[in-house]
């Protein structure tokens, strides 16, 4: 099992937006995605002061072919959706993990 991890820190003013997009755009998007086997979102609940709200979005694949798929064909789809969308308002990171 492979997870790729998504984490955004989203600046309060644009949380509350960005969390209805997550749950209404987002996710029906990356769980039509053939190759995605699972898609969780988690709130973080030990916030640092850090002017905004942190978000973990979890994809799961099961395997590290399919995940390369999404990589190459759907990832910067994603990411530029969310740039337009919340461009100097979010920043993100992203690791990749694999189940032992």
């Amino acid at each position: 099992m492979i997870l790729s991890n998504f984490t955004f820190n989203v600046n309060f003013s644009h949380y509350l937006l960005f969390e209805q997009r997550l749950k209404h755009d987002y996710l029906p998007l990356l769980r039509s995605t053939p190759t995605v086997d699972e898609v969780k979102i988690f709130k973080l609940l030990t916030e640092v002061e850090n002017g905004g709200n942190t978000v973990s979005l979890q994809l799961f694949f099961d395997s590290m072919e399919n995940f390369m798929a999404f990589e190459l064909n759907k990832k910067d789809d994603f990411i530029a959706l969310v740039e337009k969308q919340f461009k100097g308002n979010y920043v993100y990171f992203h690791t990749l993990l694999e189940q032992f």
